[in-house]
């Protein structure tokens, strides 16, 4: 049976179900923050079993468990009690302003809304008001930090409801995902560690994750995306001595995720120009830090949906602008412009997959999204996904650009907005990368099953264990979304080297038609690379039945 098709489910998630109460208490005290609340009740039939505020704040303070949470506390460990008192102690940076332009944007009233389906007011109602109203109170109140447990003292009503069989099948759910989840990737994983190990001899004269020879500048670059009211920035990197024909200089062009900007995969720029390639990355400046920086300050409304047309097009555009440089800048005169690898994260990865050949999926996808309307998604990127459901199909066009002969994805959102019949569409070599723990594009739906679908013959597979969503950052930049430190996960830096050679060595084999670079995307060369805490897991299609 195929790897990506088979439905066994392993039993490393059984906690979630033999703890159904430890479930319960932590999607309602992270969910419905507010103001003053005394207890949490859970209605299920006749049952209706209470917790009491006081006692949840006096466990997380001292560890002691009250009458109301034995039943609980029961289902417990010592090592899991512990962790549940940590999580309620957590702070988390939040700010009145950010908090209520994302409570009131389109995309925060749909989460809640949702949200509000489970986590009710006293009267059955929807607690999605509620809950927003309790968030913007409680970032007022603490004026930047403030803990679960004192977001959960500051709900507004008496009493915090929950819908118990409507939680116990978002639970199931989750178990059956997660489980489904460990599956894939412990045979990723096996598959990936049954290849032979033997010695790896540089065929190249230089380990790809090493600085490459070539002395290089950086310049930045204005162009003008044909559908966007204002121009944008690129930098363009160059290498400055060249040791061959200079009509070879390959191009390669890195698109950033939500909220990042031009230096977010820098260090990928610097180590692609070194090794004797052009470089340029754009700004998409509708998705950018800056953009967020002033939504999050109340200063601009969220991003518009055409942003999945509009990023892949400031491909486009920043190509065209650098070919008409061309011929007044003798750095970028031989650069062979024809011939262009893109690289990008999350976003900007699914920018890479749609301007490397992918065709949005929309119907397919609007019905996706109907579904999971009021619902609360296992996968958090469908929020995000489903915002094309927007688009009216006037405004949906082909992204794809002919020049770009190779894509490398880092973490990107594929499932529903490219669907298996817009993936199939590209017939050029692709690399996607996943992250074993990304809570926000999840390895298996946005990555793993993707790859299934992709119909080119030259495509690769990496999955980075203890990778999460940041693992591929630059971990340097401070981002202007208060993201804690544990979802970020081990120090980004650590990850680089393996990013660097791998990334490298494909855009060697595909872009300078060198094959002997083959040799740094196999399992045995990333087992020269330590372990901890990330380890690199590499597998091709041939290498699945």
């Amino acid at each position: 049976m195929s790897l990506f098709r088979q439905k066994t489910y392993l039993n490393a998630f059984k906690t979630v179900s033999q703890s159904l109460f430890l479930g319960v208490a932590a999607i309602a005290l992270t969910a419905l923050p507010t103001k003053s609340a005394e207890r949490i009740q859970f209605f299920y039939g006749p049952f209706e079993p209470t917790i009491y505020v006081d006692d949840i704040a006096t466990f997380a303070e001292t560890g002691e468990v009250a009458p109301s949470l034995e039943i609980l506390a029961d289902r417990l460990d010592s090592e899991q009690r512990e962790r549940v008192r940590l999580f309620l102690n957590a702070q988390y940076n939040i700010d009145a302003v950010s908090i209520s332009q994302f409570a009131y944007s389109d995309l925060g009233e749909r989460l809640l809304n949702s949200l509000g389906e489970i986590i009710q007011t006293e009267n059955f109602l929807n607690g999605g008001k509620a809950t927003r109203a309790a968030l913007i109170s409680v970032a007022a109140v603490y004026e930047g930090e403030a803990t679960v447990m004192q977001i959960i003292q500051s709900y507004p009503l008496d009493t915090i409801q929950i819908d118990m069989s409507r939680l116990q099948v978002l639970l199931a759910e989750s178990e059956r995902t997660f489980d489904y989840r460990e599956s894939i990737i412990s045979e990723v994983k096996k598959i990936s560690r049954d290849q032979s190990i033997w010695e790896v001899e540089s065929a190249m004269g230089v380990d790809p994750q090493q600085t490459g020879r070539y002395d290089w500048q950086v310049k930045t670059i204005r162009f003008q995306s044909p559908n966007r009211s204002v121009s944008s920035l690129a930098d363009v990197y160059y290498p400055t001595v060249l040791e061959r024909a200079p009509e070879d200089v390959p191009v390669i062009t890195i698109s950033h995720g939500v909220a990042s900007n031009r230096e977010t995969l820098a260090y990928l720029a610097r180590h692609f120009v070194s090794h004797g390639y052009g470089v340029v990355v754009p700004e998409h400046i509708g998705t950018d830090t800056n953009k967020f920086r002033r939504f999050l300050n109340g200063g601009e409304g969220s991003p518009n949906p055409e942003e999945f047309i509009l990023r892949p097009q400031d491909i486009t555009a920043v190509l065209d602008a650098l070919e008409a440089e061309q011929v007044r800048d003798r750095n970028l005169m031989y650069w062979d412009l024809a011939s262009v690898g893109v690289l990008g994260h999350s976003l900007g990865g699914y920018t890479a997959l749609s301007v490397g050949g992918a065709s949005l999926n929309q119907n397919p996808l609007s019905e996706s999204c109907t579904e999971l309307s009021n619902w609360i998604p296992i996968n958090p990127s469908m929020l995000i996904q489903c915002e094309i459901s927007d688009l009216s199909n006037e405004a949906i066009t082909v992204t794809a650009d002919s020049r770009i002969k190779a894509v490398v994805a880092l973490n990107p959102l594929a499932s529903h907005i490219l669907g298996e019949s817009g993936l199939e569409q590209i017939d050029i070599p692709v690399m996607i990368v996943a992250g074993e723990n990304d809570a926000f594009t999840p390895a298996v739906p946005e990555q793993i099953e993707p790859f299934n679908w992709l119909t080119t013959e030259e495509k690769t597979l990496v999955l980075i264990e203890q990778g999460t969503h940041f693992s591929l950052l630059d971990g340097s930049t401070p981002g202007v979304l208060p993201i804690p430190q544990n979802t970020i996960g081990p120090t980004p830096q650590q990850a680089q080297p393996q990013m660097k050679a791998l990334s490298l060595s494909f855009f060697n084999q595909h872009l300078k038609d060198w094959p002997e670079a083959e040799i740094f995307l196999s399992q045995a060369y990333l087992s020269q690379f330590p372990t901890e805490p990330f380890a690199f897991n590499i597998i091709s299609p041939d290498q699945i039945n």
